[in-house]
């Protein structure tokens, strides 16, 4: 009988920003409320959330220490609670060293303790008085997409980001197993190294990106590994295609269905729609929750009221935390990945994982309530997505050859039920926020994701673009009106 991964035919992930698993499922379960299952087993059931008036930070100044709480509120920099943390905190390298250790340089041999995001955000255009509210997080209540998906389905809360590192960095890992020796997003140097994308055009697997962006946006995928992808342009689409191909009857024409892999990208930049602006929905700060929260309602219905949605594993996680505090020590032992095994100033050997985030596994073949971790010493982590990939398909020696693959434990011990056993209904799950208007304006900050997009927008339109004139060009934006502006010069 088959069980699992063997019933699969179609492997969806969605990757979205910037969030720490504490900041959007720390407080999916608790004392009282405990998950139905553990992976591995474990009885009585453990889960490793907030706490209220656990776990805390603080400025080091005398001040008293802040509490990790929730639910968030408004604050002197933020009036919508929603948008919490507002301003975006700090991503880059040196930044997460001080939310890890304390300090931007920890001694050797130091411990992590978690004890910077307080300070370190305080150095935010938040400002002291503000600073507070990296602490909090958004529970059931205010983030109920994401956490009703962790509920009723199978969450990790042993899921690490790759590196301690920014976007692209992080993002390298979940295509490649590397990110190409960088450690921040380093003016959007081009990645040129091999992708799964074309490990699995070289094996006849079909695969495709969706992304909800609009030209002359491209993919960010296709943005960061431009001279890897873009001869395959053809196999990135917009998002609007994703449902459509899930809606396909189970006995369709292949051409017809999701492809065998499918990477898809949420709208990171505001967005000319056809009677108003789309804001982002991809969960950074201080983008509002609210809209990752319905863009991931959007991913899950179409798999749901797939005929072939028993074909489909669906996998939700982040790419990195973006400076949210999540109390987790994140591991070291790391497997250094390849290629660059160190960072290309040679400053850090890749030997330890960013910070945690979440991860959500969504199948008929997952337990309700389950919670799962890793069997053995290496947590998981985004290069578990590709050694799943890798032994599903079994590609063995014709993947990618990251040793950081090859350590990863798969997806497949969650995969627990068989077909005899799967669910039969799965939930129907709606955003129950709500986006009040004054979450987002033409004057909010531009991120430097957004300013990668924008650097990606001009290098496919013109691909001798030195990466120096496009990132010069892209950080001279400061804010969305000037971003619609440059992009839609003739828009009203």
């Amino acid at each position: 009988m088959a069980t699992g991964i063997d019933n699969i035919e179609h492997v969806v992930v969605v990757m979205m920003e910037n969030r720490s698993f504490d900041n959007l499922l720390g407080w999916l379960y608790g004392p009282g409320n405990l998950p139905k299952h553990n992976i591995p087993e474990q009885n009585p059931t453990t889960f490793d959330g907030l706490l209220p008036n656990t776990f805390s930070n603080a400025m080091g100044d005398g001040t008293p220490p802040v509490f990790a709480g929730r639910p968030p509120k408004s604050w002197p920099s933020n009036s919508n609670a929603s948008c919490v943390p507002t301003p975006d905190p700090h991503e880059e390298f040196d930044h997460i060293a001080t939310q890890i250790f304390g300090t931007a340089n920890p001694a050797e041999g130091q411990s992590a303790n978690m004890s910077g995001f307080l300070k370190d955000y305080a150095s935010t255009n938040a400002g002291q008085a503000s600073a507070g509210q990296i602490m909090e997080s958004f529970g059931p209540q205010e983030a109920n997409v994401i956490n009703d998906l962790a509920r009723n389905f199978a969450v990790c809360d042993g899921w690490f980001a790759s590196c301690p590192c920014q976007t692209w960095p992080n993002r390298g890992f979940v295509h490649t197993g590397s990110s190409d020796g960088h450690i921040n997003n380093d003016n959007y140097e081009l990645y040129d190294i091999p992708t799964v994308f074309n490990v699995l055009e070289e094996q006849n697997i079909t695969w495709n990106v969706f992304a909800d962006t609009t030209p002359p946006i491209p993919a960010l995928t296709l943005g960061q590994f431009l001279p890897r992808l873009l001869p395959y342009s053809a196999h990135f689409r917009g998002f609007s295609s994703f449902p459509s191909l899930c809606a396909a009857p189970a006995n369709a024409n292949p051409a017809s269905k999701l492809p065998a892999y499918s990477f898809i990208e949420p709208r990171f930049v505001t967005q000319l729609g056809l009677f108003k602006l789309d804001y982002p929905s991809d969960y950074h700060p201080p983008h509002n929750v609210c809209r990752g929260d319905t863009f991931l309602a959007q991913v899950y219905d179409a798999v749901r009221l797939s005929p072939y949605r028993d074909k489909i594993l669906l996998v939700i996680t982040f790419d990195e935390h973006g400076g949210c505090y999540d109390h987790v020590v994140p591991p070291t032992g790391a497997a250094p990945p390849l290629p660059y095994s160190t960072s290309r100033d040679g400053t850090f050997g890749f030997d330890r994982f960013g910070v945690r985030v979440p991860a959500i596994v969504v199948s008929s073949y997952v337990r309700p309530g389950t919670v799962f971790r890793a069997p053995g010493n290496t947590p998981y982590d985004h290069t578990s997505i590709l050694a799943t990939l890798r032994d599903w398909k079994g590609l063995g020696q014709s993947f990618l050859p990251s040793p950081r693959i090859k350590a990863a434990p798969t997806l497949q011990p969650v995969l627990t039920q068989d077909d005899t056993a799967k669910i039969v209904v799965w939930p129907e799950i709606t955003a129950q926020c709500s986006i009040t208007g004054d979450d987002e304006s033409l004057a909010t900050p531009l991120n430097d994701v957004q300013r990668s997009l924008i650097a990606s927008a001009i290098r496919t339109n013109n691909p001798q673009a030195s990466e120096q004139a496009t990132a010069a060009v892209a950080k001279h934006l400061t804010n969305y009106q000037h971003q619609l502006k440059f992009l839609h010069p003739d828009a009203p």
